[in-house]
């Protein structure tokens, strides 16, 4: 088996709960009625696999189902990028009326996988060549549906409960690069909002504003692949918003075509909240591409990257494709740093530096205003910004707040020979393992975590602002 390391765990959360919409494409949240009056919450993760660099790795849900009773949790479809789900949560859809009862399995559908990766090894990957970067589907696919069997999973009366999905890339992918959804898939219960439960759902969301509702004090964020319907209440917090727009920040902060970075919580009823309300941009003119960084041209003033994240259509790139982004140096095109984060957290980078072009390094991960003049995959940047980069990694060392990281994808050994990462944490870090609580004591060397944050270039080195820990053992 030929086996893949991706930059970290995946976390798809298909959100099930009464009361709530969202959708991805043209339309979710379209459910059959189950005539019952319960909520499920449906949750997946990755057992990572290694060797190789995935850059981004796409797959269309296309149906969940209990059984038995063949009672639906999702009905249509959603496409997601899975690669940046390693430390944070997805919501794809709703569904309610969920009858009451005890279920023996669940069957989930799958379509168009696609892989997006850097190849590191000795040898071609398929048609991808040796040092090359390449989108492609699998060469084989099979049991794109699968029922996986459930333990002991009752749903009471007037409920809301939830379900994790592990899928093991190392026995989903094959040495030919086929999939088979069927290997390697447990599945677990969490209670939402719960003990071991994400603590915070999506974050770093970023999309454009509509459809203000001031009377239910909510509004839809949307970006090229979903679209979500969010509450703000007196927990919400606004950061960054320009004193002309709010002086005090607050709902009457929101106006249309705004574009925002948003974390999404999951409350214990399973309803979607805006935790934290980042201001990015007045206006959605310019679209906002993010992506990871996989090579810089100092002399041709160019940053190669992947897309993983588009904050609306029409821009003429694809997630998991490999873009140009051209920058100018008389006058400089800005670089800034997003260090705000889940949990109200503004984590500093005093003596970290995000400036000039000298700062960018492969592995970092960057969000770029697409200037309207543009075309296609070469993108000419209005600014470049640095936002969280997401690596799953081994602990080599840990003491005052310091992880080292080895065992690193091989993208960052492959450009600029990194086999270590240093990860801060501090008293604003998130640090969490599906199913308990901990804290940074409860991480020990060997452990594999998945680290969330932005990554500087330091004297030749690399550390990571760590915003989340999730250990993964």
């Amino acid at each position: 088996m030929f086996r893949f390391r991706l930059i970290g765990p995946i976390y798809v959360l298909i959100f099930c709960a009464a009361l709530m919409g969202c959708r991805t494409g043209s339309t979710l949240g379209s459910q059959s009625q189950n005539n019952g009056n319960s909520s499920v919450v449906l949750a997946m993760t990755d057992t990572p696999p290694s060797t190789v660099t995935v850059l981004s790795a796409e797959v269309t849900l296309t149906g969940a189902a209990l059984m038995p009773g063949n009672i639906s949790l999702f009905s249509g479809s959603a496409t997601v990028e899975l690669t940046r789900l390693q430390t944070d949560i997805a919501y794809l859809a709703t569904a309610a009326n969920i009858p009451a009862g005890t279920y023996t399995g669940i069957t989930l559908t799958f379509a168009n996988p696609s892989l997006t990766i850097e190849n590191d090894t000795a040898s071609a990957i398929g048609t991808c060549a040796v040092g090359s970067i390449c989108t492609m589907p699998p060469t084989a696919t099979a049991n794109l549906s699968t029922t996986v069997p459930l333990t002991s999973f009752t749903i009471a009366s007037s409920s809301t409960t939830g379900l994790l999905i592990d899928v093991n890339l190392d026995n989903l992918l094959t040495t030919a690069m086929g999939e088979d959804f069927s290997a390697g898939t447990s599945v677990t219960s969490f209670t939402p909002a719960g003990i071991g439960a994400p603590p915070v759902g999506a974050e770093d969301v970023v999309g454009q504003v509509g459809s203000i509702n001031a009377a239910s004090n909510t509004f839809t964020l949307t970006n090229a692949t979903a679209s979500y319907t969010l509450k703000v209440d007196g927990t919400s917090t606004f950061f960054q918003f320009p004193t002309s727009l709010c002086s005090a920040g607050g709902f009457a902060c929101l106006q249309n075509n705004q574009i925002l970075s948003v974390d999404i919580g999951i409350q214990a009823d399973g309803s979607l909240l805006a935790r934290n309300i980042l201001f990015e941009d007045a206006d959605s003119s310019d679209a906002e591409v993010e992506g990871i960084v996989t090579g810089t041209n100092a002399g041709s003033q160019q940053i190669s990257m992947v897309a993983l994240a588009i904050s609306a259509g029409g821009t003429g790139v694809s997630t998991g494709e490999p873009v140009t982004i051209q920058y100018s140096v008389s006058p400089q095109t800005p670089f800034d740093v997003d260090l705000v984060h889940a949990d109200s957290s503004s984590m500093s980078s005093t003596g970290f530096l995000f400036a000039t072009p000298a700062d960018l390094v492969v592995g970092q991960q960057i969000s770029i205003r697409r200037n309207s003049a543009s075309s296609g995959t070469t993108i000419r940047a209005d600014r470049v910004r640095l936002r969280s980069s997401r690596i799953t990694a081994t602990v080599q060392t840990i003491g005052s707040g310091i992880i080292a990281l080895s065992s690193l994808p091989s993208l960052f050994f492959g450009h600029g020979g990194i086999t270590l990462i240093q990860a801060q944490a501090s008293i604003p870090t998130i640090i969490y393992q599906i199913g308990r609580t901990i804290t940074i004591s409860n991480i020990a060397i060997s452990n594999v975590v998945s680290v969330r944050g932005p990554l500087f270039n330091v004297s030749g080195g690399r550390t990571l602002i760590a915003t989340k820990v999730v250990l993964k053992l």
